[in-house]
């Protein structure tokens, strides 16, 4: 039975709050950079909502044109590149309209109806439109899993310039509706799983057909009979078919990370945020990003303001300096010639995931993975520009303003 969702937008959770601020903290630096390049973007929202909770909270399209506003204001081009955003809502489009800033009116449009309806006519024709130039970044924060479609997803990575996507994953509601449509019972109670989850639509499936498109394959139909027979619960399915998920999408994104929204340690987590890309910069940014709101996760809200002894990823995992020392090296070593320092870094998180903030690996504090490397002769680094402005050797561990940094393991 669906869930009544009358009071949705009466006041924002803080999971919403989390969620909207991966967005915004990421988009900043995305349309800054895409903008200083001289090329048009597309952004789609493809579940937007009203734009405004009754709390006078943002969503998500507040929140994107926000981060515009911040791009626009240190924008230092002779000419503006072309930005639209596109908000597809079916059923608050009206409110969405009237909640939409005017100083934005010109680059936005409303689009009233299905996201599954809509959304392949609008990339259509800004693909003829623009000639193969468009950057398209797609958030997709649907109400379930059902009208998810990696086929589409894989469609973009070819059809655009660039494609970006941010996906709001129901893992679990998936292995629910994977169990349901098998005839596996669901041995969990649902009530506890989901409870709180943020879902208009319980996504009832009724195929294994649906559950394929929604997937991009097959795969998941060994997770379930794994399950089935008690071999592993419901968080390890849940777990193993996010990992899958996101190894689907690597064939046609370089770069895939996640992170799980949990308000609780060792708690189910309610859904994963999915981020693809093909450029090693943005995966960089939003690895960042991620560990950034996990810390406010984790110790404002799982922790309630208490610190930890050791820093914890989002999954509640311990990550100390040895281990992230001993996976850095595993890296270099499969390096034999010099590599750009975010193509590195990008190629780390993509490997392991976010397992801490960028600080820790590359950064001039004290401590910093490759900084002690550099010390103790274990790598190689070329910087550029490799003198500063007063003459002095170069320092820095961070590309960006000019600087750019290549390294290898000293052979």
């Amino acid at each position: 039975m669906p869930k009544d969702n009358s009071d949705f937008f009466k006041q924002k959770k803080i999971w919403s709050k989390v969620k909207d601020e991966l967005l915004g903290c990421y988009m900043v630096p995305y349309f800054t950079k895409i903008l200083s390049m001289g090329r048009p973007i597309l952004y789609v929202d493809c579940f937007a909502g009203k734009g405004k909770f009754e709390d006078g909270e943002p969503g998500s399209p507040l929140t994107a044109l926000q981060s515009l506003d911040s791009s626009i204001a240190v924008y230092r081009g002779s000419r503006m590149p072309a930005v639209n955003m596109k908000f597809i809502e079916l059923n608050h489009y009206q409110y969405l309209e009237g909640n939409i800033p005017s100083q934005h009116r010109r680059r936005c449009e409303v689009i009233g109806g299905k996201f599954e309806d809509n959304i392949k006519p609008l990339l259509q024709k800004a693909m003829s439109a623009a000639n193969h130039q468009l950057n398209v970044f797609l958030y997709v924060d649907p109400y379930g899993v059902k009208v998810l479609n990696a086929t589409l997803f894989d469609s973009l990575a070819v059809a655009f310039s660039t494609a970006e996507l941010l996906i709001n994953l129901n893992s679990f509601g998936f292995i629910r509706e994977a169990c349901r449509v098998k005839k596996i019972k669901f041995r969990e109670r649902e009530y506890e799983i989901f409870s709180d989850l943020e879902e208009y639509d319980s996504s009832v499936l009724d195929s294994i057909q649906e559950l394929n498109d929604i997937a991009g394959g097959d795969y998941w139909q060994a997770i379930i009979d794994v399950y089935r027979v008690g071999e592993i619960d419901c968080r390890e399915a849940e777990k193993e078919f996010s990992l899958k998920y996101k190894q689907r999408l690597r064939r046609n994104y370089t770069y895939v990370l996640d992170m799980p929204i949990r308000l609780k340690a060792g708690q189910h987590p309610k859904y994963r945020m999915v981020h693809a890309t093909n450029h090693p910069d943005g995966c960089v940014l939003m690895a960042d990003n991620i560990a950034k709101r996990t810390d406010r996760l984790v110790i404002e809200i799982q922790s309630g303001g208490q610190l930890s002894l050791m820093p914890q990823t989002a999954e509640n995992e311990m990550v100390g300096d040895e281990m992230l020392m001993e996976r850095v090296k595993a890296i270099l070593d499969r390096t034999g010639s010099y590599v750009r320092l975010n193509k590195f870094l990008a190629d780390f998180y993509n490997e392991y995931g976010v397992l801490c903030d960028l600080s820790r690996l590359s950064s001039g504090r004290s401590g910093s993975v490759l900084k002690t490397l550099e010390k103790s002769g274990y790598i190689d680094v070329q910087r550029t520009p490799a003198v500063t402005e007063k003459g002095k050797l170069s320092a820095f561990w961070q590309e960006g303003k000019g600087n750019t940094l290549m390294l290898r393991k000293r052979s």
